[in-house]
């Protein structure tokens, strides 16, 4: 049986359905059952409660470019205009961008319509991408309209030039796309081989100037200035090594387009028979990608920078891993106009990728709607409810308290300056302050006594007059518990 690569005559009904669909499902799980935890609320902290300068000027902290940090921004004014929850507006800003995603996906890639159904509803691009409030979605948005607007460079350089400049300002991953698909456009100036004629071409030669623009952003922006100790915790410390070499290849490959058929390789580490399936997966892409000479060699270009970055520089965790899978799909609508109908093996291929992304999703989907996904909403909501406003909340841990500040709309205190705080900073140091520090910060506030937030249990024999209130321990998604202590002054 062969089946179409490229648009298959789908009527424009269907695709509004099906976009709506998933539009309206990914609002109902947002907002029905999934719970913000530390690496959403973070962003959101940050633009809320910094100026857009300094807001600028932490991000080489987060590691992330500015787009996503900015439109939050944005939508921080709203929240002051309306009072309405910052989780509530996180929910909506972020849905808004996926909705604007998948419209590209839906109507503006060439692909078949039964693969961009099965796609929209694959892990990566409906729960990863699409459920989690991420900056991830710009890669996408940039990415699927990068890809819709090569064909038209000749008459609109500056539009693709555009996309490539902001796809710079959303991750790392998004720098390495953009490079590829400039060198798409390359590929396709280069028919007859005629070198000069290509690189005096003015689309792209305005179009590289954008990407270089983008580039010289990125860096001014997210280039690290920490200390080389704080950026071992960052990054990895050992580039090159053989660890990095056999987690990066699990992760881009068997990990990436076969998710739920190997156990996660972050928890369980890497296998010899992993390690041989990602063999076969990147043979299976090769074989994939072969009849369209330009994608293939943009598909081949992205996916070796891509794993020499997470050798060198990042392993990567699944949500890393899944900017090649979005590649992946980018480079299946760049291969539709070099391709002919999918022989059997090809089809084989592709349905074993689009079915596995299917699978994993259900299965995250049914965790996300019947248990919570941390527990920072139920102490926060408890802590709004039960502690007065005047009392101090002492957090033991920044990193694990924010998202339970967010939730509890009420910043907490740190030790030992003693000042408030909602966002923290990654490379920062855990300080465990002594219960006399404690008792000190007590007196200090005079209001007889101040609750500790931590997300461990306190040793008693450190800690002897701290009481447990009220633990939050029961099973989540993330593993993110929390405890609540009183301590009399």
């Amino acid at each position: 049986m062969n089946l179409p690569t490229i648009e298959d005559g789908s009527s424009k009904p269907a695709k509004y359905i099906l976009l709506a669909a998933a539009s309206l499902f990914a609002l109902t799980v947002k907002f029905g059952f999934h719970e913000c935890w530390k690496d959403e609320w973070q962003a959101w902290l940050m633009a809320r409660d910094m100026g857009w300068g300094k807001l600028y000027a932490s991000l080489f902290y987060e590691g992330h470019p500015a787009i996503w940090y900015f439109y939050l921004k944005i939508w921080t004014y709203l929240a002051q205009a309306t009072k309405l929850p910052g989780e509530t507006l996180l929910h909506l800003s972020h849905w808004l961008v996926v909705t604007a995603t998948w419209a590209v996906l839906v109507f503006r890639l060439r692909m078949a319509f039964w693969v961009k159904a099965l796609a929209l509803f694959g892990y990566f691009i409906f729960f990863e991408y699409g459920i989690l409030d991420r900056g991830y979605a710009f890669v996408l948005l940039f990415g699927f309209l990068g890809v819709s607007a090569l064909e038209k460079t000749d008459e609109k350089p500056w539009t693709l030039g555009i996309y490539l400049f902001l796809l710079c300002q959303t991750e790392v991953f998004g720098v390495i796309m953009a490079a590829c698909l400039w060198f798409h456009l390359l590929q396709m100036k280069l028919q007859g081989g005629k070198w000069q004629m290509a690189l005096h071409d003015l689309a792209l030669r305005k179009t590289l100037a954008a990407f270089a623009a983008g580039v010289l952003l990125f860096v001014a922006t997210v280039f690290p200035r920490a200390q080389h100790e704080e950026l071992g915790r960052a990054y990895t410390s050992q580039p090159f090594s053989a660890d990095n070499f056999a987690t990066a290849f699990q992760g881009d490959f068997a990990n990436t387009f076969l998710i739920g058929l190997i156990k996660d390789t972050n928890v369980f580490g890497v296998s010899a028979i992993n390690l041989l399936l990602s063999a076969l997966v990147v043979i299976a892409l090769a074989y994939f990608f072969w009849p369209a000479a330009k994608a293939f060699w943009t598909f081949f270009l992205h996916t070796t920078a891509f794993f020499l970055f997470g050798v060198a520089i990042y392993p990567g965790g699944l949500r890393q891993w899944g900017m090649q899978y979005a590649f992946f799909l980018m480079a299946l609508a760049l291969s539709s106009k070099e391709t002919k109908p999918l022989n059997w093996q090809r089809t084989t291929i592709l349905a074993v990728f689009l079915g596995a992304q299917l699978l994993y999703n259900l299965r995250a989907l049914q965790k996300d709607v019947s248990y919570p996904f941390t527990n920072a909403e139920i102490a926060g909501e408890f802590i709004r409810k039960n502690v007065p406003e005047n009392v101090p909340i002492v957090a033991i841990n920044k990193f694990a308290a924010a998202p339970v500040s967010g939730y509890a709309r009420r910043p907490f205190y740190e030790l030992p300056n003693g000042m408030p705080f909602t966002y923290f900073k990654w490379l920062e140091k855990v300080y465990l302050p002594t219960e006399s520090e404690l008792r000190l910060f007590a007196k200090y506030k005079g209001v007889g006594g101040i609750v500790i937030v931590t997300d461990k249990e306190l040793e008693k024999a450190r800690y002897p007059n701290a009481q447990v209130w009220k633990p939050f321990d029961g099973y989540n998604v993330k593993n993110e518990n929390y405890y609540l202590y009183a301590l009399k002054q």
